[in-house]
């Protein structure tokens, strides 16, 4: 496990941090309020923290009033409180086996590691409760806390799940692959307005069904999807001459017409009817490579770096 391409480290997950801070989010893509971090709402009345002291003005709750400084100034005097609403960020990160595959440079799952780490920082940054799920051959839940431990216990669960990865036949059988959102559809429906989704993972995770009920889900959350794609998941002639081996046995892919009408028929017809359903809908979403490096990548797809 020490080639970082193929499983992540706690390490590296961790060191992204520094990248984090520096990426710009732009209001043009992200759902409204999505990361803004402690967000204050004036009230009149009882609050989290004291904002200022200002006189009595009409229509003022007179059980704010500052009895002490309106005694020592001769006028009314309240005490004006802000309420606090933060926005719980929840981070779902799919580490299954279709995730456990990569032909140029790093693993799909590798590659959502990272994209879950820089969001998980970027939230923390912004003053947001960080937690989500971590969907490996069981689903591993977060709670949603403001500490950087927090972020640390999400990361962890999520390098644990990642390093657990294996194409051993036998737990291959064990792990079959449904729809993410199917597994995490309860979940997500017990979310309230204030939260903000961000799911990450691959072309295998999605059935064409879900496009329309995260799209549901996210008029009540603010939900963002972000799909991990290798190349040879778009073009699988570039796999023509390649090998490809599990650990034990190897094999050469010749990418010929036979092979490349199977794939069009079971992976490009699916991939190009979720992108026909995703054009047409109001879900936020990124496409993120195997190759580039994933904190240039958000950076762009979030409009740049501060």
């Amino acid at each position: 496990m020490d080639d970082a391409r193929i499983y992540t480290n706690l390490a590296r997950l961790i060191a992204l941090k520094q990248y984090a801070m520096k990426i710009r989010l732009s209001a043009s893509y992200r759902p409204a309020g999505m990361l803004s971090g402690q967000h204050a709402s004036r009230l009149r009345g009882s609050g989290l923290n004291f904002e200022e002291l200002r006189q009595y003005q009409d229509g003022d709750n007179i059980r704010q009033i500052d009895s002490r400084t309106s005694a020592r100034l001769g006028k009314p005097y309240v005490r004006i409180y802000s309420e606090e609403t933060d926005r719980p960020v929840s981070i779902v990160v799919d580490q299954r086996l279709s995730m456990f595959f990569g032909s140029v440079d790093k693993t799909k799952s590798v590659v959502a590691a990272e994209v879950a780490a820089l969001f998980a920082w970027m939230a923390h940054s912004a003053g947001d409760r960080v937690g989500g799920l971590v969907i490996a051959d069981k689903m591993h839940q977060i709670s949603t806390k403001r500490t950087s431990r927090g972020v640390l216990q999400l990361l962890e669960t999520i390098v644990t799940a990642n390093n657990q990865l294996s194409l051993d036949p036998v737990k291959a059988s064990n792990n079959p692959q449904t729809s993410i959102f199917s597994q995490v559809k309860p979940w997500l429906s017990s979310l309230n307005n204030q939260s903000v989704v961000i799911l990450i993972t691959d072309i295998e995770g999605l059935a064409e069904d879900d496009i329309n009920e995260l799209e549901v889900i996210h008029h009540k959350a603010n939900v963002l999807l972000f799909i991990v794609q290798d190349p040879l998941e778009v073009d699988i002639s570039q796999a023509h001459g390649l090998s490809v081996s599990q650990g034990q046995q190897q094999i050469n892919i010749q990418a010929n017409t036979d092979n490349q009408d199977k794939f069009d028929q079971l992976y490009k017809a699916k991939l190009q009817r979720l992108e026909q359903a995703l054009v047409a809908s109001t879900l936020p979403i990124g496409l993120v490579n195997t190759i580039d490096p994933v904190d240039v990548q958000i950076a762009t797809l979030l409009q740049g770096y501060k």
